[in-house]
């Protein structure tokens, strides 16, 4: 089946430009990880874009919500040591 020509060695891109996108790549990732994925999962603000954009809020429920989890889970297994 044929659908679309192979690209000639001159339509490829450099490995400098090659180079240069995936730092570029890296370095977004970097900033979103810090900007908004600490501060919805985890709590963890350091730029404080986390705050205004109500990201810190959501990750401080979350938070608050596994400790209540692994509290309830340790009451159960308490009770059932206690049963047995």
């Amino acid at each position: 089946m044929y659908n679309t020509d192979l690209p000639t060695r001159a339509e490829l891109p450099s490995t400098g430009k090659l180079l240069r996108s995936t730092l570029m790549a890296a370095v977004i990732a970097v900033a979103l990880l810090i900007t908004v994925v600490l501060p919805a999962e985890y709590a963890i603000d350091p730029t404080g874009a986390g705050r205004l954009l109500g990201l810190t809020e959501m990750g401080e429920i979350k938070t608050q919500l596994a400790e209540e989890a692994e509290l309830d889970q340790a009451n159960e297994e308490a009770a059932a040591v206690q049963a047995s």
